[in-house]
């Protein structure tokens, strides 16, 4: 029965592993989940494509999640295009009671976690990236004026 049972466990970790792996099917774009990145006890609030201006193709997506239990916000950017090659790649998460909290890089995949203390107030979250070219492209609902969206908890 024991080898039963660690027969199964192997195999489905063995599948899980695959299942993961970048390069293994629908997972190859998008080897990091959001949720996966913010870490347990995290989930989606919002989200936000990055599309590049001039031909409409979608680069990337901008996610905010929030974890209740501790009152910490998480904002990941996620590459739909360009994955895995190096670009440059920006999330940012500002609550409104506390300071700015910016990953920003040359990525592969992602940009992220970022996480900050959002409580019952406001935040300020969004994200960019370049093209290989090295145009930088906003998130959709990128606000001039402060330069992201705002979500309120």
């Amino acid at each position: 029965m024991r080898r039963t049972i660690r027969r199964i466990g192997f195999t489905t970790a063995v599948a899980a592993v695959l299942a993961w792996t970048p390069g293994s099917g629908a997972r190859a774009a998008d080897p990091y989940p959001a949720a996966t990145l913010c870490g347990p006890g995290f989930s989606a609030v919002d989200q936000d494509p990055i599309h590049d201006a001039a031909t409409g193709r979608l680069l990337g997506t901008v996610h905010l999640l929030h974890n209740p239990f501790t009152g910490y916000g998480c904002t990941v950017t996620l590459k739909s295009a360009y994955a895995g090659v190096l670009t440059r790649t920006q999330v940012y998460l500002a609550p409104e009671a506390s300071t700015s909290v910016v990953d920003e890089g040359h990525r592969l995949w992602a940009a992220g976690p970022v996480r900050g203390y959002v409580g019952g107030g406001c935040a300020i979250w969004g994200g960019a990236m370049t093209d290989p070219a090295g145009v930088l492209h906003r998130h959709d609902r990128a606000n001039p004026a402060i330069g992201g969206a705002v979500t309120c908890f």
